[in-house]
């Protein structure tokens, strides 16, 4: 091992160990719970929903086109992803968000929005960096930070706003800080921060004098009345962020892996320097596929959407019913709820209420060492099953 590497991975070992250990507890629930039989899941956030059949035609077409067209199974096009989608993606920015980008010098395809976080702290953070998140937090922000080798520094959120990080915030704990990992809406809270939120952080970020990677792959499940304002729509954001999004949530397309990254040309270009070293370009059948997904008619999002919405009023609903305190949910795939009414910590709940009521939740300690007592719940699981997994619930409280 190299003396720079031995470096890097003392210098993040810590927040490393952290998401390790944080995951390591999850896999742990799911391994249990696939011991056990008619277990409702509300843990893990892969979609439940297929990819639309008519999208992986037109990807399969798309594809035989392709090489019909001169080009080899085995050649998956650039590493930084066929033009063709970057363009797709590009169409879309500028549609959707009023943001004009550059297919060919500002956006990267990745295999998956995980490996898009990865290529992003590797290219952005040195050893010793100091990166400011949102706590709770989802535990692969720890591990991708601790590979490159830098330091989490936690920024609260709650108070005012529950859940919703805040300029003021950034402000208070920020100082010192190279780089904000902001995720909006949240994992794991689903506070979303709403456009005027967005634009306080732009400005905070650039007085602190901080890059930020916004993550948005949740941006297509929104549930505020306000429209969702990508940080790169905001004013004075351009060239010191980056923005992390994918297709697995939107389109239900986890297993295709196709995440994107956009952001300035030097930082495209050092994420496909990486990216050539290591994974290599994401496989063309799936980059045609999402490329179908981007093209679709009708748009499969709002189909999507409006089932997580009858999800989410399912979930509100029965944490209401069960005296559940649980923060505002403005979207995401999950709802965040104070369980210390049950008179037990979050784990030691979790994992009662797997093993007698045959329900899996994630206990909040997965996501930051301050929350003990809350959970993360899922939307990724039928209608029909929410409710049954609430009647479960009352039936585990009665029996306390």
């Amino acid at each position: 091992m190299s003396a720079p590497m031995k470096s890097r991975e003392r210098a993040g070992s810590a927040s490393l160990r952290k998401g390790e250990a944080a995951t390591s507890l999850r896999y742990k629930m799911m391994a249990l719970a696939r011991e056990r039989e008619n277990v409702i899941s509300l843990g893990r956030g892969d979609p439940d929903l297929h990819t639309q059949p008519a999208i992986v035609e037109d990807g399969l077409a798309r594809f035989a086109g392709a090489m019909g067209a001169g080009m080899a199974v085995w050649d998956e096009g650039p590493v930084r992803g066929l033009h063709s989608l970057r363009e797709g993606i590009a169409r879309r920015y500028a549609r959707e968000k009023g943001v004009e980008v550059d297919p060919a010098t500002e956006i990267a395809i990745t295999n998956g929005a995980q490996e898009g976080l990865f290529l992003a702290m590797l290219a952005l953070v040195d050893p010793g960096d100091r990166v400011a998140c949102q706590d709770p937090r989802y535990s692969s922000y720890d591990q991708a930070i601790g590979t490159a080798g830098g330091d989490i520094v936690p920024v609260p959120t709650g108070g005012d706003r529950p859940f919703e990080l805040g300029g003021g915030e950034l402000r208070q704990h920020a100082q010192g800080c190279k780089l904000l990992v902001f995720v909006n809406p949240s994992n794991p809270t689903g506070a979303c921060v709403g456009p005027q939120g967005v634009r306080d952080l732009a400005r905070a970020a650039a007085d602190l004098d901080m890059v930020v990677v916004a993550d948005e792959i949740y941006e297509d499940v929104v549930f505020r009345e306000e429209p969702f304002l990508s940080l790169l729509a905001a004013e004075g954001a351009r060239g010191r962020s980056v923005v992390l999004s994918g297709f697995s949530k939107a389109y239900a397309m986890t297993g295709f892996r196709v995440g994107y990254l956009v952001g300035p040309p030097a930082f495209i270009d050092a994420v496909e320097a990486i990216k050539s070293t290591t994974s290599g370009p994401c496989p063309a059948f799936s980059q045609y596929t999402a490329l179908a997904a981007l093209e679709a008619e009708p748009d499969p999002r709002p189909q999507y959407l409006a089932r997580y919405r009858r999800r989410r009023q399912a979930l509100i609903d029965g944490f209401a019913d069960l005296a559940v305190p649980h923060g505002s949910h403005g979207g995401g795939l999950f709802m965040w709820a104070d369980v210390s009414r049950f008179g037990m910590d979050a784990e030691t709940f979790c994992y009662r209420l797997l093993d007698e009521a045959g329900v899996l939740m994630f206990p909040g300690a997965s996501f930051g060492e301050r929350w003990r007592n809350w959970v993360r719940v899922s939307l990724l699981c039928p209608e029909a099953r929410i409710l049954e997994s609430m009647q479960r619930i009352r039936t585990f409280a009665r029996n306390l």
